[in-house]
């Protein structure tokens, strides 16, 4: 059971709050911490759709008001990645956060498949970080900075920066937004630099954001959005009356509208000379996943509010015409047409079969689909094997890369971070890849030079008392014990910190 709660914050990510009382209570274990929260074993999986919150919540003071509809609407993005699906949809991905899926729940949102991926680092505004410290006392993780597509801060209109937070992980680390990260942002801020364009762009899309985010709470089906961008493109002339699509148009004005460097940004690059494109296969009645930034992008294209879209009560769509039925003999002659086709280019795919006959395949298809899957085979194109990974190049370039990294970790200023095979990676700046098992001899750098927890707790100590001399002349045991981290209730380390004082005040 829980003790107390901290107070949650206006648009806080629930990590966050975690953080905070990790920090508060002085814990180092996060077995004891996942224990304190969800009395259990339960395991803490994503940083941003947390689950089990019904143990959560079951755990709080008795007299917390605290509830799962609160932290799910208000502390997680749950709402921006879910406004454009089904209600069903929906009430199951609540549900998952509630009661627990038992595997990734990005999956089951939509994210993991995604090309649209999410930020691989926490991003957090260097003024809201300042204006947050100063007036609260500490800084918080906000749920709108996490927000895929985010590049400024809507309140302050600042770019947003990454910290050195992993965000993706599997083992999820609970880490306050402190010094450390103040530290990174006034090293790498500069190296934002984004032309007005962008900006203005940018906060337009974060405006939609903040509505999905705050305000909205209805949901549509996939049948009525497509049936509104329909409509919507019908108006603007880039959609015949009935419904078709001026495809190579819309494509055309799409890319006119955007700066090529905007959308490489919103992982939304497009090749107009390529048949699958995104923007090509995005308005269609099919059950693929649709990222919301990418809708977002779209009805900002259209010169339309998100709002608009949510409001809207019914909609058109595509009218169907109905199709005179050709003469039967008409149907046989193209039907020995279509088999003299396939006859003729023995191998040949249905795409390349299509622009071969063109005129010809859309009538068959249209007309007589049924006879059309029966004679038409399907054959698909080998894919061309991978690139065979020489793991002895990559093991002496990671190799490399890790001893550049550990140096790195050890020049930092600031309060130290452990050398283990997480830190190094993070510092390299690279997927899980990096720890395959298949680079011996940067595993074995990685096992020899693994720092054990006391070791670790001893540099600490050390930069810790060289830190508050520094700046107050003095350092307690007591002092040091909080200014390191440790919290004030460990008597193991309040043991290791006095060792310490004793060893330098010898020397």
């Amino acid at each position: 059971m829980m003790n107390f709660m901290p107070i949650l914050h206006q648009d806080e990510l629930l990590y966050s709050v975690i953080a905070r009382y990790k920090r508060m209570c002085g814990m180092i274990s996060k077995i004891a911490l996942v224990r304190d929260l969800f009395d259990g074993k339960t395991v803490f999986k994503s940083t941003l759709f947390p689950q089990h919150l019904n143990k959560l919540t079951a755990n709080l003071p008795h007299n917390s008001k605290i509830g799962v509809d609160e932290l799910i609407s208000n502390h997680t993005p749950f709402n921006f990645y879910t406004a454009f699906l089904s209600n069903q949809h929906t009430d199951s991905i609540s549900d998952a956060m509630i009661n627990g899926k038992g595997t990734g729940i990005e999956a089951l949102v939509g994210v993991a498949g995604s090309r649209v991926k999410l930020n691989d680092y926490l991003k957090v505004c260097p003024v809201c970080l300042v204006e947050d410290c100063e007036n609260l006392g500490e800084g918080f993780w906000k749920r709108s900075h996490q927000i895929v597509g985010a590049l400024f801060c809507i309140k302050h209109e600042v770019p947003l920066v990454n910290s050195r937070v992993g965000s993706s992980d599997n083992i999820v680390d609970f880490i306050c937004a402190d010094q450390d990260v103040c530290d990174i942002v006034h090293r790498v801020s500069d190296n934002y630099n984004y032309s007005e364009e962008v900006k203005r762009l940018n906060l337009t899309y974060l405006r939609n954001v903040a509505y999905l985010l705050n305000v909205n709470q209805k949901r549509k089906n996939l049948s009525f959005i497509i049936n509104y961008y329909i409509d919507r493109l019908r108006e603007k002339g880039l959609a015949s009356k009935s419904g078709n699509l001026h495809i190579s148009e819309l494509v055309k004005a799409f890319v006119n509208f955007y700066p090529v460097e905007y959308l490489e940004l919103m992982q939304s690059t497009i090749d107009i000379n390529s048949e699958t494109n995104w923007l090509r296969l995005f308005i269609r009645n099919n059950n693929k996943n649709r990222s919301p930034l990418r809708h977002l992008l779209l009805l900002q294209f259209l010169g339309i509010e998100v709002e608009d879209l949510f409001e809207c009560s019914s909609t058109i769509g595509k009218i169907k015409v109905k199709a005179k039925r050709k003469p039967i003999y008409e149907l046989d002659e193209r039907r020995s047409k279509w088999l003299r086709l396939i006859h003729d280019n023995q191998g040949a795919t249905r795409t390349q079969l299509k622009d071969m006959g063109k005129g010809l395949h859309t009538w068959i298809f249209a007309n007589d689909r049924e006879w059309y899957e029966e004679v038409t085979p399907r054959i698909k194109k080998r894919k061309d094997r991978r690139e065979v990974i020489d793991w002895n190049l990559r093991d002496e370039e990671c190799l490399k890369l890790a001893m550049k990294a550990v140096e790195t970790i050890l020049s930092i200023d600031g309060k130290p971070i452990r050398i283990i095979p997480a830190n190094i990676r993070r510092a390299v700046g690279v997927k899980r890849w990096f720890l395959h098992k298949k680079l011996s001899k940067t595993w074995q750098y990685l096992e020899e030079i693994t720092e054990d927890i006391h070791s670790y707790r001893v540099r600490k100590i050390n930069w810790a008392i060289a830190d508050l001399m520094k700046k107050r002349g003095k350092a307690s045991a007591y002092q040091v014990q909080l200014y390191a981290g440790f919290g004030g209730k460990n008597d193991e380390v309040r043991k290791t910190i006095n060792e310490v004082l004793a060893t330098i005040t010898d020397m």
